[in-house]
């Protein structure tokens, strides 16, 4: 009946929906808590696009530069997320959407605990570079980091922890919604880190998910899903709702820190226009 065809005609994308099976980098030898939030919020946008898939880390530990030439070529990752980049972007299909509003650009520093007083001190940008950091290999913050004239280290992620401790390095600064978390997973093996009570380091950065170029079906899906999340209040919800982020904040007093303002010349124009509504701080 003319009926059937229409119930038909409605049903049959659903049918035909995709499953998607995502692969992701595995950053780190220990159990990454970092990953948490963000296949929460990859959840909730599949949930929001009505797509099935799966998910798990990649059999290997990659460092970003590989994980992304990985993804890039379509091997043995399809997605990514990392610190926004115009460079990135060249090779690959970026979801515009901030994961953690903004936070990742407001920057911690993990210190030897025995050394708060000497933090105390510093006031400006001038006053930190007297002081050695570390950042990882190929990370976006490496270049924002240097570009102001900071002197900084490189190493592997799983490397600044001890290197921080064993005073190799000054300081390693991490996202603010990081910090406490990567410190709880580690206090056992880096039992003299803590987060720095003085210092925020700030610049306009956050991750964001990246697909292949040749992957528009699940950068769409992911894209079409956020949007959604966003308009229905739902990624807010599940925002103010992790414990880890909201004692994070707690515990950062933001507004008593000192802020040092770094400028980020790695972000593309498009970066830069993404709307002030998917910003916690605009």
């Amino acid at each position: 009946t003319a009926a059937m065809i229409v119930l038909t005609a409605l049903f049959a994308p659903l049918a035909r929906a995709e499953h998607f099976d995502i692969v992701y980098p595995r950053l780190t030898v220990i159990d990454d808590q970092r990953a948490l939030f963000a296949k929460a919020v990859l959840d909730l946008a599949m949930r929001e696009a009505h797509a099935d898939y799966t998910i798990r880390r990649s059999s290997d530990v990659m460092q970003r530069e590989r994980a992304l030439r990985e993804l890039a070529a379509g091997r043995s990752i399809n997605l990514a997320w990392v610190s926004m980049s115009a460079r990135d972007e060249a090779m690959l299909r970026p979801v515009r959407i901030p994961i953690y509003r903004g936070l990742i650009g407001y920057r911690v520093l993990l210190i030897r605990k025995d050394r708060q007083a000497e933090f105390d001190k510093i006031d400006s940008l001038a006053q930190l570079k007297t002081l050695t950091g570390g950042q990882g290999f190929g990370w976006v913050d490496t270049g924002i980091l240097r570009d102001a004239g900071l002197n900084i280290e490189t190493s592997t992620y799983d490397s600044l922890f001890p290197m921080t401790e064993a005073g190799r390095i000054d300081y390693f600064p991490r996202g603010v919604v990081e910090a406490w978390t990567e410190l709880a997973a580690r206090g056992a093996a880096n039992p003299d880190l803590v987060v720095e009570r003085h210092l925020l380091l700030a610049y306009r950065s956050d991750f964001i998910f990246y697909t292949s170029k040749r992957d528009d079906a699940l950068a769409n899906t992911i894209e079409t899903g956020l949007r959604a999340a966003y308009r229905d209040g739902s990624y807010k919800r599940l925002f103010d709702s992790q414990p880890d982020i909201r004692s994070a904040l707690e515990r950062a007093e933001l507004a008593r820190r000192t802020v040092i303002h770094l400028d980020n010349r790695y972000l593309s124009d498009a970066d830069r226009d993404i709307p002030g509504e998917y910003w916690m701080v605009k």
